[in-house]
């Protein structure tokens, strides 16, 4: 199950700038210390979306799933650096116009621990979509047809 979103603030007025930087200044380590363990969390729900994929894509499966790093608002865009096995990372861009749509995915194999995560776009290879019957189901007994997929 994937963890609850956390709650974001909207601010408008440079008033409410220095009242929201005045709550973040007071906040318990502990308080701190939950907001980075969630947010970590739904990093990693994120990045548990395209681990499918990127293993097909590399065409191995990976010791490790693990993020590392992120970046973003991680509801319409993610910049991701996760670790994949001792020596080895993968970074993950991915971009959508709003919540509810789907990810369009990019991704960087073969990086090490001293990559940064790049923020351009044009620094990462498509991520190649699902196979026409998905990924999360036994395919071995799939029989493909030109409208769908059923499963024996």
């Amino acid at each position: 199950e994937k963890p609850m979103r956390s709650v974001t603030e909207y601010i408008r007025s440079p008033h409410q700038m220095a009242a929201a930087k005045l709550n973040r200044q007071q906040q318990t380590k502990e308080q701190i210390s939950a907001k980075n363990f969630f947010r970590q969390a739904e990093a990693q729900g994120v990045a548990d979306i395209f681990k499918s994929r990127v293993e097909n894509a590399l065409g191995e499966e990976v010791d490790e799933w693990k993020v590392i790093e992120y970046h973003g608002d991680l509801v319409r865009k993610a910049l991701l650096k996760i670790k994949v096995s001792d020596s080895e990372y993968v970074h993950v861009f991915a971009a959508r116009v709003a919540r509810g749509e789907s990810w369009v995915c990019r991704y960087a194999p073969y990086k090490s621990d001293e990559d940064p995560l790049e923020q351009a776009e044009e620094e990462y290879e498509l991520l190649p979509e699902r196979s026409h019957c998905g990924e999360r189901f036994d395919v071995s007994g799939c029989h493909t047809q030109m409208d769908g997929c059923s499963l024996m």
